[in-house]
């Protein structure tokens, strides 16, 4: 469930990242939208992002066999981090990265997992 989660979580900050520049674009900065820009909004959506991250990737950690979630959960945690230092295309560079590396490890997590409850 938590994989599941991670992957919505993470999705939506892809699509946050995406999405944004383009309707302020149209809509403006007077706009609703505007708020999706503020440093609060971004470390609201953050939180879950990382919370599931972390809490997967130390289920994965624990797991010998879930070696490539072990590498791109803390790897995408650290990109999204560190975008959150930026602005403008590096901060979206970084953010799409962070955010597709935490989807794919949440996807392998997941899988690993439901091979291994059929085993």
């Amino acid at each position: 469930m938590s994989d599941r989660l991670g992957i919505f979580f993470s999705g939506l900050c892809f699509v946050h990242c995406l999405a944004t520049p383009i309707l302020l674009i149209f809509l403006g900065t007077n706009s609703l939208v505007s708020t999706l820009e503020t440093p609060f909004f971004h470390q609201l959506l953050l939180l879950p992002v990382l919370t599931m991250a972390i809490f997967q990737g130390y289920y994965a950690w624990k797991n010998p066999q879930a070696k490539l979630s072990r590498v791109l959960l803390p790897l995408g945690c650290l990109a999204v981090v560190i975008a959150q230092f930026f602005h403008g295309p590096i901060e979206i560079l970084l953010t799409v990265i962070g955010s597709l590396t935490l989807i794919s490890g949440h996807f392998f997590h997941l899988k690993h997992e439901h091979c291994a409850g059929q085993s």
